[in-house]
C-alpha cells in the first residue's frame, strides 16, 4: 500500500505532466485536463471590427448601445452586437452592484442615459438579484464606474488539482450527452458545467423576482428607456435534456418567467440555445468552460440584432 507522501509525489509529477492542457474557467476550477488545441478552432476565432470600451457614465449618452451585465458582457457578444446593428457601443459596470441594481442607480441619478441599454444577467443569478433590486436609491454624486482590466487569468493550481482527484471535492460536476455536442477531443459527448448551476431558488423568490423585473421594464418604459433584458443561460439548463441518467434536478427556473416570452425585450437564451442544440449547432458553450464560445455569442448577437430590426430600434 503507497504511503500518502507517496501518493502526493505521484499526483504532483501528474499534475505537471497534465497543466499545460488545464483550459477554460471549469477547468482552471476544477484542474481538469482539456486541451489547449481545442481552442485553436477556426469557428473559435473572434473577428469583431468594433471594439468596445468601458467609459465613465457622464459619457454614456455619447453611444447607441450601452451593455452592462457580467462576465458574459465582458466577452464577445457585446462587440457581435455592435457589429451586426452597425452601431458604436460601450460597456458600464459597477463593481459593487448587481447589473440590475448598477441599472437602477444610474437611472436614479442626472446622467443622461442612451437610448438602447442592453443588461444581461446570469440565469444561476437573476432571482437573487431581482429580488434584493430597490428602485428608489438616490446616489448622492458619480456612480462609481469600473476602469476595466483584464482579469489575470487563474493559474493552475495542485492543491485544487489533489482535492479533486485525490479526494472527491468536485466544484465542477460532470454528465454523459446522448450525442455529440462538443469538438473537444476525447470530450464530445461530455457535459462539464459549474455545481453554481443547481441553485434552485424557492416560489416565494421566484415570484418576488418575476414582479420585480415586471417593474424594471416598466421604470424603463417611463424614461422611453429601450431596455434588453438579456438572460445567461446556465450551462447545465441547456444542455440538461441531453444528458445519459442524469442524477440532477431538472432546472425550471426560467419556465416561471414565461410570462415575459411575448415582449421582445427579454431575452431568454436558454431557449434560443436550446433550440439550435437540438438542431446540432456544437460548442454553443466552451466544452472547458461556464461561457458561450463564440459560436453561442453570434447566435445571441443576432437574434438581439433581429428584435432590434424589428421594433425599429434605430429608426425612432
Amino acid at each position: 500500500m503507497y504511503s500518502p507522501i507517496l501518493l502526493i509525489i505521484i499526483a504532483f509529477v501528474v499534475y505537471k505532466c497534465l497543466a499545460k492542457d488545464i483550459t477554460g474557467d471549469l477547468g482552471k476550477i476544477g484542474q481538469i485536463v482539456f486541451s489547449k488545441e481545442y481552442h485553436l478552432q477556426p469557428k473559435f476565432e473572434e473577428n469583431v471590427e468594433k471594439e468596445l470600451c468601458w467609459c465613465h457614465s457622464k459619457e454614456l449618452k455619447n453611444y447607441d448601445l450601452v451593455f452592462i451585465g457580467d462576465s458574459f458582457t465582458k466577452m464577445g457578444y457585446p462587440c457581435y452586437l455592435c457589429n451586426k446593428t452597425n452601431k458604436n457601443g460601450v460597456q458600464y459596470l459597477i463593481k459593487t452592484e448587481s447589473p440590475e441594481q448598477t441599472f437602477m442607480s444610474l437611472y436614479n441619478t442626472e446622467v443622461d442615459l442612451p437610448f438602447v441599454i442592453v443588461l444581461e444577467s446570469v440565469e444561476r443569478s437573476i432571482v437573487e438579484r431581482l429580488t434584493k433590486l430597490y428602485y428608489s436609491s438616490i446616489s448622492t454624486g458619480e456612480p462609481i464606474a469600473l476602469s476595466y482590466k483584464p482579469e489575470q487569468e487563474k493559474q493552475t493550481d495542485f492543491s485544487t488539482f489533489y482535492k479533486n482527484h485525490l479526494i472527491n471535492y468536485h466544484s465542477v460536476r460532470h454528465l454523459h450527452l446522448k450525442e455529440s455536442l462538443f469538438s473537444c477531443p476525447k470530450k464530445e459527448m461530455e457535459l462539464y458545467f459549474y455545481h453554481d448551476d443547481l441553485r434552485f431558488p424557492d416560489e416565494e423568490q421566484i415570484q418576488i423576482a418575476i414582479s420585480k423585473l415586471d417593474t424594471l421594464f416598466q421604470l424603463a418604459n417611463k424614461r422611453q428607456i429601450q431596455l434588453f433584458y438579456v438572460i445567461a443561460a446556465d450551462k447545465y439548463d441547456v444542455y440538461q435534456d441531453f444528458a445519459i441518467d442524469n442524477p440532477y434536478p431538472k432546472k425550471t427556473v426560467l419556465e416561471s418567467f414565461s410570462q415575459f416570452e411575448s415582449n421582445p425585450f427579454f431575452v431568454n437564451t436558454r431557449s434560443l440555445l436550446y433550440t439550435k442544440a437540438k438542431e446540432g449547432v456544437t460548442d454553443l458553450y466552451y466544452a472547458d468552460d461556464t461561457h458561450w464560445s463564440p459560436v453561442g455569442a453570434k447566435i445571441v448577437a443576432e437574434e438581439i440584432a433581429r428584435r432590434m430590426d424589428s421594433l425599429g430600434v434605430f429608426q425612432k
